[in-house]
Protein backbone atom coordinates (compact mmCIF):
# COMPACT_ATOMS: atom_id res chain seq x y z
CA UNK A 1 0.00 0.00 0.00
CA UNK A 2 1.01 3.14 -0.79
CA UNK A 3 1.67 6.11 1.64
CA UNK A 4 2.56 9.46 1.87
CA UNK A 5 5.59 11.66 3.48
CA UNK A 6 5.72 15.69 3.98
CA UNK A 7 9.36 17.26 4.07
CA UNK A 8 9.70 20.40 5.11
CA UNK A 9 13.03 22.28 4.45
CA UNK A 10 12.85 25.19 6.74
CA UNK A 11 15.49 28.88 5.93
CA UNK A 12 15.71 31.83 7.25
CA UNK A 13 13.22 33.07 4.29
CA UNK A 14 11.18 30.64 3.72
CA UNK A 15 10.06 27.10 4.29
CA UNK A 16 10.32 25.04 1.20
CA UNK A 17 7.56 21.68 1.32
CA UNK A 18 6.23 19.00 -0.35
CA UNK A 19 4.56 16.06 -0.35
CA UNK A 20 5.70 12.96 -1.97
CA UNK A 21 4.95 8.66 -1.98
CA UNK A 22 7.68 6.57 -0.60
CA UNK A 23 8.26 5.60 -3.97
CA UNK A 24 8.89 9.10 -5.01
CA UNK A 25 5.89 10.73 -6.81
CA UNK A 26 5.90 13.94 -6.19
CA UNK A 27 2.41 15.11 -5.43
CA UNK A 28 2.11 18.56 -3.92
CA UNK A 29 4.46 21.76 -3.32
CA UNK A 30 4.07 24.78 -1.25
CA UNK A 31 6.52 27.38 -0.15
CA UNK A 32 5.79 30.09 2.29
CA UNK A 33 7.14 32.67 4.43
CA UNK A 34 7.55 31.22 8.51
CA UNK A 35 7.25 34.81 9.69
CA UNK A 36 9.90 34.62 12.63
CA UNK A 37 9.42 37.91 13.52
CA UNK A 38 6.29 36.45 15.61
CA UNK A 39 8.11 33.65 17.49
CA UNK A 40 8.99 30.41 17.31
CA UNK A 41 5.64 28.87 18.54
CA UNK A 42 3.85 30.73 15.80
CA UNK A 43 6.19 29.61 13.09
CA UNK A 44 5.61 25.87 13.93
CA UNK A 45 2.13 26.69 13.76
CA UNK A 46 2.18 27.98 10.09
CA UNK A 47 3.81 24.51 9.41
CA UNK A 48 1.71 22.38 10.92
CA UNK A 49 -0.53 24.25 8.52
CA UNK A 50 1.46 23.87 5.94
CA UNK A 51 1.61 19.89 6.90
CA UNK A 52 -2.04 19.65 6.09
CA UNK A 53 -2.77 21.98 3.58
CA UNK A 54 -0.11 19.87 2.01
CA UNK A 55 -3.03 16.60 2.44
CA UNK A 56 -1.17 15.62 5.53
CA UNK A 57 0.62 12.20 5.59
CA UNK A 58 2.05 9.31 7.75
CA UNK A 59 4.99 10.97 8.55
CA UNK A 60 6.51 14.73 8.85
CA UNK A 61 10.46 15.21 8.06
CA UNK A 62 12.09 18.54 8.35
CA UNK A 63 15.57 19.96 7.95
CA UNK A 64 16.16 22.96 9.99
CA UNK A 65 20.39 24.41 9.74
CA UNK A 66 22.21 24.85 13.05
CA UNK A 67 23.43 22.47 15.40
CA UNK A 68 20.67 19.96 16.71
CA UNK A 69 19.60 17.09 18.97
CA UNK A 70 18.81 14.72 16.38
CA UNK A 71 17.30 11.53 18.61
CA UNK A 72 15.23 14.17 20.67
CA UNK A 73 14.50 16.40 17.85
CA UNK A 74 15.90 19.41 19.44
CA UNK A 75 17.52 22.36 17.63
CA UNK A 76 19.51 23.71 20.15
CA UNK A 77 20.77 26.90 18.37
CA UNK A 78 20.70 28.04 14.92
CA UNK A 79 21.88 31.37 13.62
CA UNK A 80 19.51 31.81 10.35
CA UNK A 81 16.52 30.87 12.68
CA UNK A 82 15.93 33.42 15.02
CA UNK A 83 14.12 32.31 18.40
CA UNK A 84 15.07 28.45 17.89
CA UNK A 85 17.41 28.30 20.84
CA UNK A 86 16.84 24.78 22.84
CA UNK A 87 13.10 24.32 20.70
CA UNK A 88 11.47 20.70 20.67
CA UNK A 89 10.94 20.99 16.99
CA UNK A 90 9.71 17.35 16.91
CA UNK A 91 7.50 17.63 20.24
CA UNK A 92 5.72 20.93 19.00
CA UNK A 93 5.16 19.49 15.33
CA UNK A 94 4.36 16.41 16.74
CA UNK A 95 1.31 18.05 18.96
CA UNK A 96 0.31 20.35 16.11
CA UNK A 97 -0.22 17.71 13.50
CA UNK A 98 -1.88 14.68 15.13
CA UNK A 99 1.09 12.71 14.57
CA UNK A 100 2.89 10.15 16.87
CA UNK A 101 6.18 11.65 17.49
CA UNK A 102 8.14 8.78 16.17
CA UNK A 103 6.60 9.79 13.06
CA UNK A 104 8.27 13.05 13.48
CA UNK A 105 11.93 13.65 12.19
CA UNK A 106 14.67 16.64 12.33
CA UNK A 107 17.38 16.60 10.25
CA UNK A 108 20.15 19.05 9.56
CA UNK A 109 19.29 20.84 6.37
CA UNK A 110 22.53 19.56 4.60
CA UNK A 111 21.77 16.44 5.06
CA UNK A 112 18.23 16.30 4.44
CA UNK A 113 19.72 18.04 0.75
CA UNK A 114 22.11 15.38 0.72
CA UNK A 115 19.48 12.18 1.03
CA UNK A 116 17.61 14.08 -1.40
CA UNK A 117 20.17 14.51 -4.29
CA UNK A 118 21.37 10.73 -4.33
CA UNK A 119 16.86 9.59 -3.87
CA UNK A 120 15.91 11.37 -7.09
CA UNK A 121 18.29 13.99 -8.12
CA UNK A 122 22.00 13.69 -9.72
CA UNK A 123 23.09 11.05 -7.26
CA UNK A 124 20.68 8.65 -8.02
CA UNK A 125 21.70 5.13 -8.10
CA UNK A 126 25.24 5.87 -5.71
CA UNK A 127 25.58 4.03 -3.03
CA UNK A 128 28.38 6.34 -1.36
CA UNK A 129 28.81 10.59 -1.66
CA UNK A 130 29.59 13.54 -0.24
CA UNK A 131 26.90 16.50 -1.31
CA UNK A 132 28.55 19.51 -0.95
CA UNK A 133 26.64 22.73 -0.85
CA UNK A 134 28.23 26.00 -1.99
CA UNK A 135 26.47 28.71 -0.98
CA UNK A 136 27.27 31.94 1.96
CA UNK A 137 29.19 28.84 3.47
CA UNK A 138 29.73 25.45 2.11
CA UNK A 139 28.00 22.35 4.19
CA UNK A 140 28.00 18.93 2.91
CA UNK A 141 26.15 15.91 3.72
CA UNK A 142 27.62 12.37 3.84
CA UNK A 143 25.95 9.34 2.30
CA UNK A 144 27.75 5.67 2.72
CA UNK A 145 26.22 2.35 1.43
CA UNK A 146 23.08 4.29 0.58
CA UNK A 147 22.82 5.86 4.32
CA UNK A 148 23.21 8.97 5.50
CA UNK A 149 26.07 9.52 8.10
CA UNK A 150 25.78 11.87 10.55
CA UNK A 151 28.52 10.65 13.55
CA UNK A 152 27.31 11.90 17.02
CA UNK A 153 25.76 14.82 14.49
CA UNK A 154 28.73 16.61 12.85
CA UNK A 155 29.22 14.18 10.02
CA UNK A 156 29.76 15.79 6.50
CA UNK A 157 31.33 19.13 7.69
CA UNK A 158 33.46 19.67 4.52
CA UNK A 159 33.25 23.59 5.31
CA UNK A 160 35.32 23.25 7.86
CA UNK A 161 38.19 21.35 6.76
CA UNK A 162 41.27 23.05 7.45
CA UNK A 163 43.37 23.79 4.48
CA UNK A 164 45.32 26.97 5.81
CA UNK A 165 46.25 27.54 9.58
CA UNK A 166 47.27 31.05 8.36
CA UNK A 167 44.44 31.23 6.19
CA UNK A 168 41.01 33.99 7.48
CA UNK A 169 39.22 33.48 10.75
CA UNK A 170 36.46 31.42 9.46
CA UNK A 171 32.64 32.30 11.11
CA UNK A 172 33.46 28.91 13.05
CA UNK A 173 36.26 30.87 14.71
CA UNK A 174 39.28 28.74 12.94
CA UNK A 175 41.35 30.17 10.52
CA UNK A 176 41.87 28.62 7.12
CA UNK A 177 38.74 26.57 6.42
CA UNK A 178 37.64 25.74 3.05
CA UNK A 179 34.68 27.65 3.68
CA UNK A 180 36.67 30.68 3.47
CA UNK A 181 38.37 29.94 0.25
CA UNK A 182 35.74 28.23 -1.74
CA UNK A 183 32.35 29.69 -0.81
CA UNK A 184 30.36 32.23 -2.79
CA UNK A 185 30.94 34.46 0.03
CA UNK A 186 34.72 33.89 -0.19
CA UNK A 187 34.65 33.69 -4.42
CA UNK A 188 33.57 37.13 -4.56
CA UNK A 189 36.02 38.16 -1.60
CA UNK A 190 38.68 37.12 -3.88
CA UNK A 191 37.23 38.27 -7.23
CA UNK A 192 37.09 41.67 -5.67
CA UNK A 193 40.83 41.12 -4.55
CA UNK A 194 41.65 40.55 -8.19
CA UNK A 195 40.31 43.47 -9.26
CA UNK A 196 37.54 41.55 -10.72
CA UNK A 197 34.77 43.69 -9.67
CA UNK A 198 31.12 41.97 -10.34
CA UNK A 199 28.84 43.57 -12.78
CA UNK A 200 25.59 42.68 -10.39
CA UNK A 201 26.02 42.41 -6.75
CA UNK A 202 26.54 38.50 -5.69
CA UNK A 203 26.06 37.47 -9.05
CA UNK A 204 29.46 35.03 -9.55
CA UNK A 205 28.03 33.60 -13.07
CA UNK A 206 29.60 36.55 -14.85
CA UNK A 207 32.64 35.39 -13.77
CA UNK A 208 32.28 32.13 -14.63
CA UNK A 209 31.14 32.84 -18.00
CA UNK A 210 33.82 34.77 -18.65
CA UNK A 211 36.40 31.51 -17.43
CA UNK A 212 34.38 29.68 -19.72
CA UNK A 213 35.18 32.74 -22.44
CA UNK A 214 38.89 32.27 -22.12
CA UNK A 215 39.65 35.21 -19.89
CA UNK A 216 43.15 34.68 -18.40
CA UNK A 217 42.46 36.28 -14.78
CA UNK A 218 39.07 34.65 -14.45
CA UNK A 219 39.93 31.50 -15.93
CA UNK A 220 42.59 31.18 -13.32
CA UNK A 221 40.37 32.90 -10.05
CA UNK A 222 37.65 29.97 -11.14
CA UNK A 223 40.95 27.41 -10.99
CA UNK A 224 42.27 28.73 -7.94
CA UNK A 225 39.22 28.53 -5.57
CA UNK A 226 38.48 25.14 -7.09
CA UNK A 227 41.83 23.73 -6.07
CA UNK A 228 41.33 25.19 -2.56
CA UNK A 229 37.66 23.31 -2.78
CA UNK A 230 39.64 20.14 -3.64
CA UNK A 231 42.08 20.57 -1.10
CA UNK A 232 39.28 20.42 1.51
CA UNK A 233 37.96 17.15 0.06
CA UNK A 234 41.65 15.30 -0.66
CA UNK A 235 41.47 14.51 2.83
CA UNK A 236 37.64 12.99 2.52
CA UNK A 237 38.90 10.62 -0.44
CA UNK A 238 42.25 9.60 1.93
CA UNK A 239 39.95 8.97 4.77
CA UNK A 240 36.32 7.38 3.21
CA UNK A 241 38.06 6.39 -0.84
CA UNK A 242 34.82 8.35 -2.21
CA UNK A 243 34.83 8.61 -5.91
CA UNK A 244 31.54 10.86 -5.65
CA UNK A 245 30.52 14.32 -5.38
CA UNK A 246 27.39 16.11 -5.91
CA UNK A 247 27.71 19.83 -5.69
CA UNK A 248 24.54 22.34 -5.10
CA UNK A 249 23.75 25.90 -4.28
CA UNK A 250 24.33 29.05 -6.26
CA UNK A 251 27.68 28.60 -7.01
CA UNK A 252 27.69 25.39 -8.01
CA UNK A 253 26.52 26.79 -11.26
CA UNK A 254 30.33 27.55 -12.09
CA UNK A 255 31.16 23.81 -11.16
CA UNK A 256 32.17 23.36 -14.52
CA UNK A 257 34.95 26.01 -14.19
CA UNK A 258 35.78 24.90 -11.03
CA UNK A 259 36.11 21.38 -12.23
CA UNK A 260 39.78 21.29 -13.56
CA UNK A 261 40.77 23.02 -9.93
CA UNK A 262 39.01 20.75 -7.78
CA UNK A 263 40.83 17.62 -9.21
CA UNK A 264 43.96 19.13 -9.27
CA UNK A 265 43.51 20.01 -4.78
CA UNK A 266 42.40 16.13 -4.79
CA UNK A 267 45.40 15.11 -6.36
CA UNK A 268 47.34 17.14 -3.84
CA UNK A 269 46.05 16.01 -0.73
CA UNK A 270 45.86 12.54 -1.48
CA UNK A 271 47.28 9.51 -2.90
CA UNK A 272 46.84 6.65 -5.51
CA UNK A 273 46.30 8.97 -8.27
CA UNK A 274 42.41 8.82 -8.12
CA UNK A 275 41.11 12.64 -8.81
CA UNK A 276 40.76 11.83 -12.48
CA UNK A 277 38.60 9.00 -11.80
CA UNK A 278 35.96 11.01 -9.42
CA UNK A 279 32.55 12.00 -10.58
CA UNK A 280 31.95 15.36 -9.69
CA UNK A 281 28.25 15.91 -10.38
CA UNK A 282 26.30 18.96 -9.77
CA UNK A 283 22.77 18.72 -8.15
CA UNK A 284 19.80 18.90 -10.39
CA UNK A 285 16.97 19.06 -7.68
CA UNK A 286 17.32 22.67 -7.12
CA UNK A 287 15.56 24.73 -3.94
CA UNK A 288 13.38 21.09 -3.71
CA UNK A 289 16.61 18.67 -2.73
CA UNK A 290 15.52 19.59 1.16
CA UNK A 291 11.88 18.99 1.73
CA UNK A 292 12.70 15.98 -0.91
CA UNK A 293 15.57 14.77 1.56
CA UNK A 294 13.32 15.44 4.90
CA UNK A 295 10.39 13.59 3.74
CA UNK A 296 12.96 10.67 2.27
CA UNK A 297 14.30 10.78 6.09
CA UNK A 298 10.89 10.28 6.89
CA UNK A 299 10.44 7.52 5.23
CA UNK A 300 13.44 5.80 5.76
CA UNK A 301 13.00 6.20 9.74
CA UNK A 302 9.48 4.50 9.91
Amino acid sequence: MSTTQVGIDLGGTAAKSGRVTHTGEILAERTIDPGFADGPERVLDRLASLFHELGGGDALGIGVPGFLERERGFVIASPNLPGFVNLDVKGGLARRTGLSPSRVHVENDANAAAVGELWLGAGRGERDALVVTLGTGIGGGLILNGELYAGAGMGGEVGHVVIDPQGPTCGCGKRGCVETFASATAAKRRALAAGLPLEQPGDLMLLAQRARDGHAAEKKLMTDIGRDLGRGLGPVVCLLDLRVFVFGGGFSGALDVLEAGIREGIEERSFGGRASEMKLLRATLGPSAGWIGAARVAIAAR
